[in-house]
This record gives structure tokens, sequence and C-alpha cells, in this order.
């Protein structure tokens, strides 16, 4: 687990691209990219990465003291987690002037490093709007105001994913969004009634990883912990879900490790189209953090034998706040 001396902090998400180093070593510029890469999403904002710089570039690893091990006992999220910090390098990287190359490293039982990313200098930096949305972007796990999203937009957050093996489904279908519902309250029962999943759950919001005061932080955490709330959860999720105009689900023809840093990548690709627009994101992880209710939700697929990676909901709704992130040199090896 976290060591108590670092506290979370939101002061990360004022960085400021003037401060940029551009006369300076390319260790304090890469440095510098990681401001970046580090404001991505992540499961309960955990942040399960870890980097470090060498000669070549960057590794990313995954960090397994911040590993929800009940809820994601097969480390997927630990590594969509990655595959979403490793979009923001990307981006920031491409902005700055580096030319990027990719080398993904995880074997299916490998703790080591996820994926190397080796940067050089081309000399010019690019503007670029994705880049904007970097510090923009933010979860948003407010109701939303059901306004339809315009097939232009759809389309635009549709061409993010341009992996090969990977697709993304979008879909407004009233039926699907009922069944999805349904799977959804099912699987907020099962978790709550889980002690070891409540422990693990109310650990994190103690933790204030929802950017909450000590005093709410604590509260919650007492609450989570010893009460079973999956009523309660279920039928607020219900109400979130259902104020969603689009549902969105993730998935690959494979489901490696490689598969679902890919996954991460794509989902922070299309987090960034559509802040460019207003549209907000909520990944919805439940019901694919259960066995029994992920192959529910692989039938929904229109495409038969792939393997969802991750869920979500799209829609309108009013701006949250950013939620914190560890101290850089927490991160950073």
């Amino acid at each position: 687990m976290i060591g108590q001396n670092y506290d979370l902090e939101t002061r990360h998400w004022g960085i400021s691209e003037a401060d940029f180093p551009f006369g300076g070593k390319k260790e304090d510029q890469l440095t510098y990219l990681l401001r970046y890469a580090m404001l991505a999403p992540s499961s309960h904002n955990t942040q399960p990465w870890s980097f470090s710089i060498d000669d070549e570039g960057v590794l990313i690893s995954p960090a397994f003291d911040r590993w929800l091990e009940v809820a994601d006992s097969d480390k997927r999220e630990i590594y969509i987690s990655i595959g979403c910090a490793l979009e923001n390098l990307l981006v920031a990287a491409d902005h700055f002037g580096f030319g990027t190359q990719l080398k993904f490293l995880p074997e299916p039982h490998d703790p080591g490093p996820a994926v190397r990313v080796k940067l050089e200098k081309r000399g010019s930096e690019e503007s670029g709007e994705l880049f904007d949305q970097i510090t923009a972007r933010h979860t948003n796990h407010n109701v939303y105001d059901g306004k339809p999203i315009a097939e232009d937009k759809l389309k635009l957050i549709q061409e993010c994913c341009e992996e090969d093996g990977l697709m993304l489904h979008l879909t407004d279908d009233p039926e699907i969004k009922r069944t999805v519902d349904d799977l959804m309250v099912e699987g907020d029962a099962i978790q709550f009634s889980d002690p070891d999943w409540r422990e693990e759950l109310g650990y994190w919001l103690g933790r204030g990883v929802f950017g909450t005061s000590w005093v709410t932080s604590k509260m919650s955490q007492l609450a989570v912990t010893y009460f079973n709330m999956g009523k309660n959860t279920g039928k607020k999720d219900s109400e979130l879900l259902m104020s969603a105009p689009v549902l969105g689900v993730i998935s690959s023809e494979s489901d490696g490790r490689k598969d679902q840093i890919k996954a991460g990548q794509v989902f922070e690709r299309v987090s960034l189209v559509a802040t460019a627009d207003d549209i907000r994101l909520h990944p919805m992880s439940q019901i694919l953090e259960i066995p029994e209710l992920k192959e529910k939700v692989s039938s929904l697929i229109p495409v038969s034998g792939v393997f969802p990676q991750h869920t979500f909901r799209l829609g309108y709704a009013e701006p949250e706040d950013h939620t914190p992130r560890w101290p850089l040199e927490f991160v950073l090896d």
C-alpha cells in the first residue's frame, strides 16, 4: 500500500507548457513530459503506474502496491491504466517535438516493465487539439442530461480506435442499456456483499483518491467498509447509466497485456476527443470485474469471440473538479 508520508495533490493539473525546459537536458525534458502522462485516468484513481528514464526514453511499469487485488484480480485494469498514461505521454511528446517508438514488454506473469517508449527530439513542436485536452479531461460521475450526441461527434469518437485487433462499439439502443443496467445493479450487489471488496474500496476512499476532504474520506471509508450499501449504490448507478445517451465498450480479439494496454490508449484517446466537444465520460467497471457478468457483456457485442476490456458511458453534464495526483517523485523511479 502507499506510504503514509505521501499526500495526494491537485496542483499537478496546473501544469503549463510554458514551463517546459526547452533548452534543458533531455532527462529534464522527459521528466516534464511525465507530468502530462500522470494526469491519465485510472481505476479508483489509484494511479498504478511507475516511470523510469534511461538513455533511450521512458519505461512504464505496473505499480503493484497500488493494485486493486480484489476488484481487479486479473490485473486487467492496471494495464488499461498504463495504456491511458502511455497515450498522454505520446500526445505530449508529439506536441513538444519528440518522435516516439514503442516496444511492448509484458508477458502474462511478468511483473516487470510493461512498455518502453523511445523518444528522440525531431526539432519541431506540433500544436494539437488533443494535447490541450490533457489538462481539461476529467472523469465525470454526475447524472448526465440525456441530450443526444450528434452523429458527426460520435463518428470522431469512433475513429479513435485505430489499433489492429481492437474494436470500439458505441450504442444508444434502449434495450441494450436496460440489459447493461441490470448487469450493473447485479454487479453492485455482488461486490458489496464481499467484505474484502468493501475493505479495499474503503481503504482507497480513506486515502482521499476522489479529492474529498479528510473528514468526508474517512466517513466514506467507515460507511463502505462496515455497511453493505449495494442496494443504494445499485440504484444510484442505475440512474447514472440510464441518464447517459450512449454506452461504449472497447474489446479485443485476444486478451494479453498488450491488448489491455492498447485498450487503455484507445480509451484515453476517446476521452481527449470527447473532452474537446464537452462530452463527459465515466467508466462502468463493475460489470467486467465479475467473470460471469463479463461473459454476459461479451454476448452483447455484435462481434463474436472478442474480449470486452473497458465499458463506459458518454454524455453531457456539468463539469466536475479534477481528482488529485500523487507527487511526481512518488511515481518516478
